[in-house]
This record gives C-alpha cells, structure tokens and sequence, in this order.
C-alpha cells in the first residue's frame, strides 16, 4: 500500500513539474511575441520618422507634411506620445514651422530609440547652429550628417553624438 502512494504522489508531482513548465514556456513565448510586435511598430514608426526627416532635408514642405500625414497614421501604441508633434508638421505648409514642431518630435522619438527593440542602428545626429545657435538633434538610419533644419543651405551642418542599436 505505501509503494502505490509513494507511486501515486510520485506521479502528480510529475505530472504537476510538467504542467508547470509547459505554462511557463508558454508565457515565454508570449512574451517574446509581444516583444517582436513592439519591435516591429517601433520600427514602423521609425522609418516614418525618417521619412519626415528626408523630407525636411530635401526643403520639401509639401513632402514633410504627406509624410507626417502617414508617420501619424502608423504610430499605433506610441500615438500619445507622438502625434501632437506629427499633426502639427502635417497641418502646415511653412517648412520652418514643420522643422519647430520636428525638433520636439525628435526628442520624443530619441527616448523610444533608446528603448531599443527596432533592430535597426539609428544615428542621433546635432546642429550647433540650429535655432539661432540654440542647437538641435535629429535621428537617422544613416551615418552621414543631412541636416533636417538648414536643408541645402547647411546640408553638412552637424556631427553625430551617438549610435543606438
């Protein structure tokens, strides 16, 4: 009788070992899920972003403000955070109001770059001479300094401060 319960109990705690690890590996695999969908919006978001900034880059208002229009419509779970700055650079046509409003975007989107997650490599990139000699930083996907807030007047202007990846 004593070996069918040690038998017995032997066998539940198994049992119960197994079940355990099952439900454990299946809130893993949520987790990295949930993880993989934040990085991908976030890269979303982040090439909207570029696309904001190629724009501006490019001195194109009109270009800026259909790309802000699409970056507004793709920023999902960072909306809140972002689309004051968004919808203010899609409702003008004045590129240096565009170029006011993407400074604080670009502040807002430094700290969701920081986070990380995106899988891709960004630049934080600064002007001295942006604003007045107030200074400005931007965000890129690529290494060579094009400044959003001169355009072609001071393409050049800026050196990059940081790599995230």
């Amino acid at each position: 009788m004593k070996t069918k319960t040690i038998l017995m109990i032997a066998i539940v705690a198994v049992f119960l070992a197994a079940c355990g690890k099952t439900e454990k590996a299946s809130t893993e695999e949520q987790t990295q899920t949930a993880s993989t969908e934040t990085n991908e919006a976030l890269k979303v978001v982040l090439t909207g972003y570029f696309d904001v900034k190629n724009a501006l880059v490019n001195d194109d208002a009109a270009k800026a403000k259909s790309a802000a229009t699409a970056l507004a419509a793709s920023t999902g779970n960072y909306a809140e955070q972002l689309n004051e700055y968004i919808l203010a650079i899609g409702e003008t046509d004045n590129i240096e109001e565009q170029r006011e409003a993407f400074e604080a975007l670009s502040i807002s989107m430094y700290d969701l770059a920081k986070e990380g997650g995106a899988g891709l490599t960004v630049y934080k990139q600064y002007c001295p001479m942006a604003f007045d000699d107030k200074g400005a930083f931007w965000l890129s996907d690529e290494k060579q300094v094009l400044n959003p807030y001169f355009g072609a007047s001071m393409l050049r202007c800026g050196s990059v401060q940081e790599t995230i990846n």
